[in-house]
């Protein structure tokens, strides 16, 4: 399992400039590098000052530079926001700076307020997306062609440039909690990501995709990465106490769904999170970690909140935010480090432990 570092760029704390603020995530950056996190992966939002990150893709440009090893990705390029040439462009770009470590992941969006500010309808986004990404491959495949689209137009005549480092392309990732975003994941075989989503939910989705993903013709190997909000103390009491204000303040997220949802907001083909949204909000903080939906605790907890999920679910990555809402740098900072000087290295133990019983060396 992969351990990916989710930095969400978020409002400055009190007393710090966005100036400050993006400095000091680039610093995180490299501090989650030397912690041996095997991806950092940025979010995107639009007029949202509780979100200052239009452009994921910049924030990568600007870690390229100061990283050697782990792997810097999206989550996710909104593609029904974008030409499709532009996406294929920039990915490809990004993939030079970052000398074949960019991952590329995709979504088709979920908050109406951004639709209505870009004028695109929400109605559609499921189409606009496939859309997109189908413009997207064949620019990355380096083919001349003419696009006519009900959406989208494009014309290439000319070589990719720059020509893209991984072959065939830079790994897609995608968010996909409907049943219909999971079976369209799984017939392409793309990693799937679910967000706050519960054990069971997961457990059940995973299961689909796999039937489908075989049925396409594809290796069942593991596709899942769920992420989980990460807060590591030295006792239970002082994780849960620290960690509470900024937790629950994040996790108003889904009390303005809940809200879009009655205004009628939400149309048909967001169904799941006009189901979701407001049972979600409706649990306690208490429950929220009790159903392993946040991880918080001693690192002994967390080790064993994480196993458990593994045992349960087949899980590729564990996409992990540890800063949240206006959560302090240096509180997330110290709470980083005791995931990486405790946790991580209890996991990689185990891990290797597994493989060694899995594929014995053999005896001289």
């Amino acid at each position: 399992m992969k351990l990916a570092f989710w930095g969400p760029t978020t409002k400055p704390p009190e007393g710090m400039t966005h100036i400050e603020s993006y400095r000091a995530q680039l610093d995180e950056i490299v501090l989650a590098e030397d912690y041996g996190f095997d991806h950092y992966w940025f979010f995107e939002h639009h007029i949202s000052p509780s979100s200052p990150s239009p452009s994921p893709n910049l924030m990568i440009a600007a870690a390229a530079r100061l990283t050697r090893r782990m792997r810097l990705g999206t989550l996710v390029n909104i593609l029904p926001y974008r030409h499709p040439l532009l996406v294929a462009e920039e990915m490809a770009m990004l993939d030079n700076l970052t000398e074949g470590r960019v991952d590329c992941g995709i979504g088709r969006g979920l908050k109406p307020y951004e639709f209505r500010a870009f004028g695109q309808d929400q109605e559609v986004s499921r189409e606009v997306f496939t859309e997109c990404l189908e413009v997207v491959r064949r620019v990355w495949a380096d083919e001349n062609f003419s696009h006519e689209g009900k959406y989208y137009t494009c014309e290439k005549n000319t070589p990719l440039s720059p020509p893209l480092v991984q072959k065939p392309h830079p790994p897609l990732y995608v968010s996909a909690q409907s049943p219909e975003s999971v079976r369209w994941a799984a017939s392409q075989d793309i990693p799937f990501g679910q967000i706050d989503a519960l054990v069971e939910e997961s457990k059940k989705d995973q299961k689909v995709y796999r039937e489908i993903q075989v049925a396409h013709g594809f290796a069942p190997v593991p596709r899942l990465f769920v992420t989980r909000e990460v807060y590591v103390a030295a006792t239970d009491e002082a994780a849960r106490r620290e960690a509470k204000p900024y937790l629950i303040r994040n996790w108003d997220l889904w009390n303005r769904y809940t809200q879009f949802t009655r205004a009628g907001q939400m149309p048909d083909s967001y169904d799941l999170w006009r189901k979701r949204a407001p049972m979600l909000y409706a649990l306690s903080y208490d429950e929220i970690i009790d159903h392993g939906m946040i991880l918080v605790g001693t690192p002994e907890t967390v080790i064993r909140t994480i196993l458990e999920q593994q045992s349960e679910l087949d899980i590729m990555m564990m996409v992990l935010g540890f800063r949240f809402g206006s959560m302090p740098y240096e509180m997330a900072r110290r709470s980083i480090h005791l995931f990486a000087t405790e946790v991580m290295p209890e996991l990689r133990r185990r891990e290797a432990a597994a493989s060694r019983a899995r594929d014995p060396v053999p005896s001289a």
